[in-house]
């Protein structure tokens, strides 16, 4: 466990000698912990996973293209789906032609239930048409496409029972356009960050108060080699 937690802060580049926000939200939660104010350390605990969830995002954001030539990209956005949706995140980022009024909005789904719902319609052909999709291949991954007002189209891929990566064109943007867009995205690192983040100690409310413990024995050993110290 104390290797585990280490290395969940290395790879985030917590060190010991520069105490990030999170590890000053982590501390002063196990601080109000052993003061007994329990509701407390809860709130603190709340806010040091935020500050990792933000950390995701952004991570998630990386791995997305920038804009194609003749084409420009806004600010990446960062909303929290809402529980009839599945709940989890979405990370998007929307693509705009320099000439013209084309637009492509880019979404990337995570940690929601509604990704393996969608995935059932990959496992045969004949269902995702009748629900309106075309299927096609795109760098090696199964695609649903469907036609939408307006001459344009959306595109879903999910890549597993935790990620999805949707586009969805406006005003005339073009298919191939947008399967090119959608092949520039590193897939495998995406996949690799997502399921990371999605499995690691903080992303469940259980996992997390494991979590807690576990920087309580922390607190409790600050000159253990090899350990991340909460302890300024």
């Amino acid at each position: 466990m104390i290797v585990g937690i280490t290395s969940l802060f290395a790879a985030q580049g917590f060190a010991a000698d520069s105490p990030s926000a999170f590890e000053k939200e982590m501390k002063e939660s196990v601080m109000r912990y052993r003061s007994g104010d329990v509701s407390e350390a809860l709130t603190f605990l709340t806010k040091a996973k935020a500050l990792l969830e933000k950390e995701q995002s952004t991570q998630v954001g990386k791995v997305l293209p920038d804009a194609p030539a003749d084409w420009k990209a806004e600010e990446m956005k960062v909303e929290d789906l809402p529980a009839y949706l599945g709940g989890g995140k979405a990370v998007k980022k929307l693509y705009k032609a320099k000439k013209g009024q084309e637009e492509v909005q880019l979404e990337v789904f995570y940690g929601s239930s509604y990704i393996p719902l969608l995935r059932g319609m990959f496992a045969n052909d004949a269902i995702a048409k009748a629900q309106g999709y075309k299927v096609k291949s795109a760098a090696g991954e199964k695609v649903l496409i469907k036609v939408l007002p307006g001459d344009n189209c959306e595109i879903s891929m999910p890549l597993d029972d935790e990620v999805m990566i949707k586009l969805t064109g406006k005003d005339g943007a073009e298919e191939d356009m947008m399967l090119k867009l959608l092949r520039e995205i590193d897939r495998r690192s995406l996949k690799s960050l997502v399921k990371w983040w999605v499995g690691n100690v903080f992303f469940h409310r259980e996992k997390m108060l494991s979590a807690w413990r576990m920087a309580s024995v922390l607190l409790w050993n600050p000159r253990k080699k090899n350990c991340v110290s909460f302890v300024t």
